[in-house]
């Protein structure tokens, strides 16, 4: 195994068998496990992992590996997404269980249509910016999830 596949495995390990809130403890973790590495390559390692940092029981937040959390499909998944608008809201209703990580990749996707969403377990609240249509944010949206009110 490379030296950067056996690095990478050693993170996936430590971010989801422990509560590691930062950088610098997780540095301190791969020194204590003989892995050298420095501030700059860490940071690369944990974007290539796709790693976030999400809020655990008590409202810490920790890292977390996006992809582990929940399958990457569920943006696409075969069951109709809907969206309907009230004003400057948007409600996106989807199977239960998949509204948090489609919120995830709203929210990291930076549309320039949306301020951002809240989530619960099979519903999306999106809100809109000023001066954008209906229309352009459920374009941009398709962008991730093709087939919302198709």
């Amino acid at each position: 195994m490379s030296n950067k596949k056996y690095r990478f495995q050693i993170i996936r390990d430590l971010i989801t068998d422990q509560e590691i809130s930062n950088q610098d403890e997780l540095l301190k973790k791969l020194i204590d496990l003989e892995i050298s590495v420095t501030q700059a390559t860490l940071s690369r390692d944990l974007r290539e992992l796709k790693v976030s940092k999400v809020p655990n029981s008590s409202g810490q937040y920790i890292y977390r590996l996006t992809e582990s959390n929940v399958p990457s499909t569920i943006v696409t998944h075969n069951e109709k997404v809907s969206l309907v608008f009230s004003q400057n809201i948007g409600v996106i209703k989807t199977k239960p269980g998949y509204a948090n990580r489609i919120a995830f990749e709203i929210d990291n996707t930076y549309f320039k249509t949306i301020l951002g969403t809240i989530a619960g377990d099979d519903t999306v609240l999106i809100i809109m910016k000023e001066n954008f249509t209906r229309e352009e944010v459920t374009e941009e949206l398709r962008k991730i999830i093709p087939n919302i009110n198709k």
